[in-house]
């Protein structure tokens, strides 16, 4: 396992927010990169794996958590994604094919799974962010934009843990 600290900015600045979080992360694939940027309350969380499969655990290390959060996953496809903390687990998965669309979502929570629907608190939002014409899957450009609900960030307590598939092979 490959673990580093990530911090939300190098160093304190003069205009540094007081509560900035910095968080502990450890990747299960070590060619993984994680970064972090923190602003007016939410974190962007840019990921890039080259090869299509990973997780990522995140422990608040210093500050408080963040309002909001956004995930950049740098994949070709999101056959599989995953939000987990010791509440709860969100699973949600992309389509290709003819367009693109979120094929579902679902809650595993006390050992429940229970699918989840537009406008519940835990549904996550994904979209696609490329600049090549069509959104198609494979992306040969862009990434998974995944906004985390922000009743997971209140619920999750200061650990999380995020994985990914892009493609089964």
């Amino acid at each position: 396992m490959f673990s580093f600290l990530l911090m939300s900015c190098g160093g304190v600045s003069a205009g540094a927010q007081p509560h900035e979080p910095g968080f502990i992360v450890i990747t299960k694939n070590p060619d993984d990169q994680v970064g972090l940027e923190y602003e007016n309350g939410t974190s962007l969380i840019d990921i890039q794996s080259p090869t299509g499969i990973g997780s990522a655990a995140f422990e608040l290390e210093s500050g408080n958590m963040p309002g909001n959060m956004i995930l950049r996953l740098h994949l070709k496809g999101l056959e599989q994604f995953r939000l987990k903390s010791a509440q709860q687990e969100i699973s949600a998965a992309v389509a290709g094919g003819d367009g693109v669309t979120l094929d579902h979502q679902t809650l595993l929570s006390s050992g429940t799974e229970t699918p989840l629907l537009p406008g519940h608190p835990l549904w996550t939002e994904i979209q696609i962010v490329s600049n090549q014409g069509e959104k198609e899957i494979p992306l040969e450009e862009g990434y998974f934009e995944v906004t985390v609900p922000q009743e997971f960030i209140r619920n999750a307590g200061k650990t999380f843990e995020i994985e990914w598939i892009d493609f089964y092979r």
